[in-house]
């Protein structure tokens, strides 16, 4: 019974620790643009006052902590060659996992916001 215990265990942890989910769309497929540094995106937080910019794509995370959800969305929108991300949010889901008779919760963090090229 002890080895099933630490087998589930285990295979829930593995399951935790897996890949980051993401979405990203192009809205402006007409046009790209060359990779950026991730560490000179600037991200701009839903109702923010945001500079002039063009819009390239919409971005979309999973992840399981909120400074790795917005350090992935950082990376995509650099790679899509985004100077900014706009209408930045952040939301939280938990959910409790039952093992035998003890309550796990797990947090994931949806991250989301709109790659843009800003205007100088």
């Amino acid at each position: 019974m002890t080895k099933s215990i630490s087998l589930a265990v285990l295979m829930l942890g593995v399951f935790l620790i897996g890949c980051t989910s993401y979405q990203s769309t192009l809205t402006n497929e007409e046009r790209s643009y060359p990779a950026t540094v991730p560490e000179h995106v600037r991200l701009f937080l839903h109702g923010e006052n945001t500079p002039t910019a063009t819009e390239i794509g919409q971005i979309v995370v999973l992840e399981s902590s909120e400074k790795e959800g917005v350090d992935f969305l950082k990376a995509k929108a650099a790679e899509m060659g985004a100077d900014g991300v706009v209408d930045v949010e952040v939301k939280v889901e938990t959910q409790v996992v039952f093992i035998i008779i003890i309550p796990i919760p797990i947090h994931s963090y949806f991250v989301s916001g709109t790659a843009v090229k800003i205007n100088e």
